[in-house]
């Protein structure tokens, strides 16, 4: 009788210590995330005075907003600039992906141009944000120009 008595028990609290785990671990809602980055190109590495910003806001039920601001200052005619946002669980495993663009030029700069991409998001069950910030589709001789 003993023995049934402590796997009723384990059988009952195991459920709810790792839901109880799983609660801990996420990220608490309301949720607010910034970051920052010089764009880089896979080939030509950081562009001067081209940068990436990203901010995800969420309500107390995890719906919120993804914005992602570019800005070109660097003379650097018609670049693609990214962001992939990766939403991670506890473990750090990607469980949703988002992936932003803006093509952006620079002819006649006198001022830096700005490009603002905004998507909604209803992602409650993540525990981090990571952005990767980066230039694709550049004209090679003007990149060679603006290179940090």
């Amino acid at each position: 009788m003993n023995i049934q008595t402590s796997s009723l028990v384990a059988a009952l609290l195991l459920p709810l210590a790792l839901l109880g785990s799983k609660t801990a671990g996420a990220a608490p809602h309301p949720f607010e995330f910034h970051t920052d980055a010089r764009m880089q190109h896979e080939l030509y590495g950081p562009i001067e005075q081209a940068y990436g910003y990203m901010n995800v806001v969420t309500d107390d039920n995890g719906n919120g907003t993804i914005n992602v601001m570019f800005s070109n200052g660097s003379g650097l005619d018609l670049a693609q600039f990214n962001a992939r946002v990766k939403f991670l669980d506890s473990a750090g495993a990607i469980i949703r992906e988002e992936y932003f663009d803006c093509w952006m030029d620079a002819e006649g700069l006198q001022e830096a141009i700005e490009c603002k991409v905004t998507k909604p998001l209803s992602l409650s069950n993540f525990d981090a944000v990571e952005v990767d910030f980066y230039l694709s589709e550049i004209d090679e001789f003007n990149a060679a120009t603006v290179v940090y």
